[in-house]
């Protein structure tokens, strides 16, 4: 089986972020299939590579988490525009695998479709156009309401629906109660990620000795809601407690400008880092934070450092209710807080009982085993491709 799969943001290992396309892309070529895929990039001419034997196509359409949120729009549909071209010289096309977001992918799908004859598979990983709403960036009714007519014409002109949790794949299935649904959740890397007992030598590089370590590892954008995290950690100021921010976006400098203003000794302000370093950050971390605005719409989605963060066995905390906060709930591997006073009491029986944090560790580590890793989630994936090529 031949399959166009097309990422606007696909990552390689080395680059770092969000790696799932390729984990996806590896699994299927490890199975005896070929993989061309279609991506951007920040550079000024269109170029071919294989990675790890995926034939990747990279399109000249820069994209940064920095620019506006109309801008971002025209690098979608630009991007859009060009893997359309770019998909009628590849040849022999037996299914086409669409990722989404931005949703703008889904025009990339249909015209696949429609004029080549082609059928997708879209994966949906946030709720488009329903995040952009509730954020209040999107707000004329006209525009509302293309955006919803796309998002019911991308899914129910699909062969089949991947969402990347269960209430995206509950979205879905409403939405497109004909077409074959199905959940892959995001990826934790067992193999890559491990368990580990802290390198002295990285606890002494990062300066965490005798402190509880909480990294945040991603995105710094406004959905993020980063401004009020940073009270959490004023809230536990007094507490030997070290937080990694690590990452890039629109509202890094907003961050460090408070940092910076308000002398925050307990917080290191990192840059973004590929897997290799991510690994490392991860051995001196005890726990992972994961947050997002009050937007009920964004708490749906599947973040990779969950993934990332369960693999390694650490504590995860999060900032908001809904699937995660279930799951690590029920699991003792984390909890959810929405208040400093909440953050404070929640993290304090981690300090005072070592036994506490390592059965939340040990939990989060199973818990990657039994349900995410990537054995067990490319194969479901693997088998809803055939099923439906």
């Amino acid at each position: 089986m031949k399959v166009l799969y097309i990422h606007q943001y696909f990552k390689t290992p080395q680059e770092g972020g969000s790696i799932r396309s390729h984990y996806l892309a590896k699994a299927l070529v490890d199975a005896g299939h070929e993989v061309v895929m279609i991506t951007a990039y920040n550079g000024t001419k269109k170029k071919h590579t294989d990675v790890d034997g995926i034939q990747v196509v990279y399109l000249p359409v820069s994209y940064d988490n920095k620019m506006t949120f109309k801008r971002r729009m025209l690098a979608f549909l630009q991007f859009s525009c060009w893997a359309c071209m770019e998909s009628m010289r590849q040849r022999n096309i037996d299914l086409c695998y669409v990722m989404t977001t931005p949703l703008t992918t889904g025009l990339v799908a249909l015209f696949n479709k429609v004029f080549l004859r082609r059928p997708y598979i879209f994966e949906v990983g946030d709720l488009w156009p329903r995040v952009p709403i509730d954020m209040g960036l999107v707000t004329a009714s006209w525009q509302k309401k293309i955006l919803f007519g796309a998002e019911q014409l991308f899914y129910r002109q699909a062969k089949g629906l991947v969402g990347l949790s269960s209430p995206i794949t509950e979205h879905l299935q409403a939405i497109a109660p004909q077409t074959l649904c199905q959940t892959v959740f995001n990826i934790s890397n067992c193999t890559f990620f491990k368990p580990e007992t802290k390198d002295p030598d990285l606890v002494k590089k990062y300066g965490v000795e005798d402190q509880l370590v909480i990294s945040y590892t991603g995105t710094f954008g406004y959905a993020n809601d980063l401004g009020e995290i940073l009270n959490w950690m004023k809230a536990v100021a007094d507490l030997p407690i070290r937080f990694l921010l690590v990452g890039d976006g629109a509202e890094k400098e907003k961050v460090r400008q408070i940092i910076t203003s308000q002398a925050m000794g307990n917080v290191t302000l990192m840059d973004h880092v590929p897997k290799d370093q991510l690994r490392e950050i991860l051995n001196i971390t005890d726990a992972v934070l994961i947050s997002f605005l009050p937007v009920p719409s964004l708490h749906t989605g599947s973040p990779n450092k969950l993934f990332d963060g369960l693999a390694a066995g650490k504590l995860i905390i999060t900032s908001f209710s809904g699937w995660i906060d279930e799951l690590i709930s029920k699991h003792e591997c984390g909890g959810a807080c929405a208040t400093p006073e909440e953050f404070r009491a929640f993290i304090t029986p981690f300090l005072s009982s070592k036994d506490k944090l390592n059965s939340y560790q040990r939990n989060a580590r199973a818990l990657a085993e039994a349900q995410f890793s990537l054995d067990i989630q490319s194969k479901k994936w693997l088998d809803l491709l055939t099923q439906l090529k």
